[in-house]
């Protein structure tokens, strides 16, 4: 197992401002006492079947746990740390089909910043998680995904939340070789000269919603033509009434740096309603003659026809066209789902895939769930796929 992972120079250069503070007063000791730990204890099992001999069934079991701590307020400034500990308990992956998202033993520092928190605005500097529409952190698989740099958000605007971010290095859920993924620049998400957003949400006119993101990614080591920016908006209108109808538009498109390379555009629709326990919607999303870039990130995932669980980026496809129709019931502790996607791509064979999840909340602590999906046909990410299994099991504290 690696060693406990260095520390950050920007993180360094936190804890040594938070250490000058300290001179200021005595308060900074009832900032620590005053802090608050939080956490997760998680057991995830993930399974993959596949349609031919020449891809082996995969499996994998991973335990661990999730543990952070952050200061209480001192003049606005505040610290935290969060550490991920993970163990591979057994797996069945000899070809090694979740080598890069979930078999990982070992433990990576996933946070270590320092934090000030003015009026309307916070802000963070070091190792965070950090999530928006275009720019984010996954955490589907049993590590979640970091970033370094700095993030601030402003809510001065009535109605208005605005983000800014520049990350300058990107943690990965493994490294590809049975360890967490440590904190990189080249060969990264990010690239070598990092990666920046803004990001603005309004609800500033009742019942409609509005988000639009800018985000640009440098050149990475791997690929020096690898450059893009990326411009996401969307728009999400309420009706209101006992059916709680409401209708969305989205709009993305990606700049590449890459000569030769048209602009990508996508662009989709979504309706939606619940009454009661029972919801549904009906999402349709077209790509044109080049692939589109979702974001930064494997939380980054906004377009609407999305695949749940075996593949996020279907949509995304250069001549894609995609629909996707979903359900939802809940029956007390119990939320039941499903959903069927239909990706008619022009260069290739149409695929579908058909999702269910069950997740029960045991008590406000513990929850399990169970995510199964069955594709049709050969799929982007990996040829020959049946079927998908996830379940989950995460007790917080």
């Amino acid at each position: 197992m690696k060693k406990f992972t260095k520390i950050s120079l920007a993180a360094v250069v936190a804890l040594a401002g938070l250490q000058n503070v300290a001179m200021a007063g005595d308060n900074l000791a009832e900032a620590f006492t005053n802090g608050k730990v939080k956490g997760q204890l998680k057991s995830y099992y993930f399974a993959k079947d596949y349609k031919n001999a020449t891809n082996d069934d995969s499996s994998i079991w991973v335990n661990g746990v999730i543990l952070g701590y952050k200061t209480g307020d001192f003049h606005g400034l505040n610290m935290g740390i969060t550490g991920q500990f993970s163990s591979v308990t057994s797996d069945n992956d000899d070809t090694g089909k979740y080598a890069g998202t979930m078999d990982s033993s070992g433990m990576v520092m996933s946070e270590l910043y320092l934090g000030y928190a003015i009026n309307n605005t916070s802000m963070k500097i070091g190792r965070q998680f950090f999530w928006t529409p275009v720019v984010g952190g996954s955490g589907s698989r049993f590590n979640r995904q970091a970033f370094e740099g700095f993030s601030i958000t402003n809510s001065d605007i009535p109605d208005t939340k605005i983000t800014a971010a520049y990350m300058t290095k990107f943690a990965d859920r493994t490294d590809g070789a049975g360890e967490p993924g440590e904190f990189l620049d080249t060969n990264s998400r990010v690239g070598n000269d990092g990666a920046w957003t803004v990001y603005v949400k309004n609800n500033s006119i009742e019942n409609l919603t509005l988000q639009a993101q800018y985000a640009s990614k440098s050149e990475a080591t791997k690929n020096s033509k690898d450059g893009h920016d990326i411009l996401y908006t969307d728009a999400k209108y309420n009706f209101g009434g006992s059916m709680k109808p409401y209708i969305m538009a989205q709009y993305l498109t990606t700049s590449y740096e890459t000569p030769g390379i048209n602009d990508a555009k996508a662009y989709g629709a979504k309706i939606g309603a619940s009454y009661d326990a029972l919801s549904i919607y009906l999402a349709y999303t077209s790509v044109g003659d080049t692939t589109v870039k979702q974001g930064i990130g494997s939380g980054s995932i906004p377009l609407f026809t999305n695949g749940d669980a075996v593949d996020a980026w279907s949509a995304t496809v250069a001549d894609t066209d995609s629909y996707k129709v979903g359900l939802g019931y809940k029956i007390g502790s119990l939320s039941l789902s499903a959903a069927y996607a239909n990706y008619d791509r022009d260069q290739k064979d149409t695929v579908t895939d058909t999702s269910f999840t069950a997740t029960y909340k045991v008590n406000k602590n513990l929850m399990a769930q169970v995510q199964y999906s069955m594709l049709d046909n050969e799929y982007v990410a990996e040829a020959n796929i049946d079927t998908d299994l996830r379940t989950r099991l995460i007790y917080s504290f």
